[in-house]
């Protein structure tokens, strides 16, 4: 009876606490709810729409909804289709307007006449600050930038601070009038697909604040020149991220092209396309040496490209760059094509997973499409590489889809503190050459993270042996983590549990439970 009493009591006191918190909002100030309302409605995501009931904050109360409609920024964004924008832009009044369209098809190509007179109106009163459209009818996405591109004389400065325009048509939307009457000041992001500009040079001459540029050249009806491209980054000193898939065209800027282009501000550089051009590229550019993370695609490349041609100018940004404390990690990988990976390695935690730790890399990342090249000369190519980079300073490697056996490991990384092997055999890393005096393979090796590895004659045998071995000799593995792979007995499991400090192991699927008795097994002695 006494605790029904004092449960009663607690359930009165969570009661008041309710009620007051309602009080508390209710007296609110109405610009502190204004600014609630719209972070509630303001899309978060490049093409996001409106969440499933957003606005019901409008239906709550009276008060709430006198707030709302008298708070212009709850309505500049309109949500992501032409049906939302019809149902919404008349509350929005002169609030900045994020223009979003998100994936949509029509297949009649047209626009409401209605929505047209609106977009234009905006457009005339210069109140439009983002444009992300992303749609498969090009015909469709036309009629949207027609009504935004106002016909006056001379140049006029336009407030829109990102244009993204993703086309999915095989017919290229020509936005060259959108760029050639207007100067963007406060233009900071733009992206680039499948659209034409007659004049590149209008994004040299009316750009100046660029922080993010993405071009899918190969994707553009008139891809600009080489010089033309360089033109444009040199006239956006602030850029942090470019992202540039394909090739600009060729040509012999006869000296009008900056010979350097400095981007002093440069995190995230993403290059995509031929070799030539992708390195050639990369020598115009005078960028940062902590930058953040170099992405680059080399296309139809052959063996020796590795060594001749991406390995130089690899060693020299390792050299040149700074180092963290942690040391460095590489990753190795093969999906279509062959990745290598170098980058400094952030927070070492053995509580935190090893793929976790690897994501925390500053990253340098080279993709080259590689066909029919033999294992061991990928292998020797791929690790020269790293040739100039002590190896003392390697603490994280992680091999993805066995593109190298990396034979003698512990020579290459004697340092190597973290281990992530995904879809690939373990007895080329764990046979029992390595084991032969094991206390001197990988002796500063404390964490294992293992998916989806692939089934053999041998199993789980080599590893298990392996982590027996090193715990016999007092220097047992940390952690071991296990996802995605083929299934471990319970013998194997109680082996491993016996002599790693920390193991963790998540089935694939129940095809063979623990208790099954024709397991497959090994002889430990």
């Amino acid at each position: 009876m006494e605790e029904q009493i004092r449960e009663h009591e607690r359930t009165i006191i969570k009661l008041k606490r309710i009620r007051n918190s309602l009080l508390n909002v209710s007296k609110l100030p109405p610009e502190v709810l204004g600014n609630i309302f719209q972070w509630n409605v303001s899309f978060k995501n490049n093409f996001d729409g409106l969440e499933e009931r957003s606005r019901n904050f409008l239906c709550v109360c009276h008060h709430w909804s006198e707030v709302a409609l008298r708070t212009p920024e709850v309505w500049s964004f309109w949500g992501n289709t032409p049906e939302d924008w019809a149902h919404w832009h008349g509350r929005s009044g002169t609030a900045p307007l994020d223009l979003v369209l998100g994936g949509t098809d029509y297949d009649n190509g047209t626009f409401n006449a209605t929505l047209r007179d609106v977009l234009q109106d905006r457009a005339v009163r210069n109140t439009i600050r983002r444009v992300h459209l992303w749609s498969g009818n090009a015909k469709f996405l036309s009629s949207i930038i027609s009504p935004l591109t106002v016909a006056r004389e001379g140049v006029r400065p336009n407030r829109v601070e990102s244009f993204l325009l993703f086309n999915d048509d095989d017919t290229p939307v020509d936005t060259s009038d959108f760029f050639a009457y207007y100067c963007f000041p406060k233009l900071q992001r733009l992206e680039l697909s499948n659209c034409k500009i007659a004049s590149w040079d209008l994004l040299t001459s009316r750009t100046a604040v660029l922080t993010e540029l993405t071009l899918h050249l190969d994707h553009l009806s008139s891809p600009p020149t080489t010089s033309q491209l360089l033109s444009v980054l040199a006239s956006n000193p602030t850029l942090q991220r470019i992202t540039l898939s394909g090739s600009a065209v060729p040509d012999d800027s006869g000296g009008k092209s900056p010979s350097q282009v400095p981007l002093h501000h440069l995190k995230e550089l993403a290059l995509d396309g031929g070799l030539q051009n992708v390195i050639g590229l990369l020598h115009r550019l005078d960028h940062p040496a902590d930058l953040y993370c170099l992405d680059i695609t080399a296309r139809d490349c052959v063996v020796t490209d590795i060594s001749q041609i991406i390995g130089p100018y690899l060693r020299d940004y390792l050299r040149h760059r700074g180092r963290s404390q942690n040391g460095l990690g590489l990753s190795a990988s093969e999906s279509g094509h062959f990745t290598i990976r170098a980058g400094d390695v952030g927070v070492i935690d053995p509580s935190t997973p090893a793929w976790e730790q690897v994501d925390t890399f500053v990253e340098i990342i080279m993709k080259m499409e590689m066909h029919q090249i033999p294992q061991d000369q990928l292998e020797r190519e791929a690790l020269d590489l790293i040739a100039h980079t002590p190896r003392e300073e390697i603490v994280c490697f992680c091999l993805w889809g066995n593109p190298l056996a990396v034979r003698d490991m512990s020579a290459q990384f004697p340092n190597l503190r973290i281990l992530h092997l995904g879809a690939v055999s373990l007895l080329p890393i764990f046979q029992e050459p390595n084991l032969d005096g094991n206390e001197k393979f990988l002796p500063s090796l404390q964490h294992i993270f293992a998916e989806r590895v692939l089934a053999g004659d041998d199993r789980w045998g080599s590893l298990v042996t392996f982590l027996a071995h090193r715990a016999s000799s007092g220097n047992p593995l940390g952690s071991l983590t296990v996802v995605d792979s083929i299934h471990m007995c319970l013998p194997e499991k109680e082996r491993i549990t016996g002599v790693v400090q920390d193991f963790r192991f998540d089935r694939l699927d129940d095809s063979c439970p623990d208790h099954y008795s024709d397991c497959w097994w090994y002889d430990s002695s």
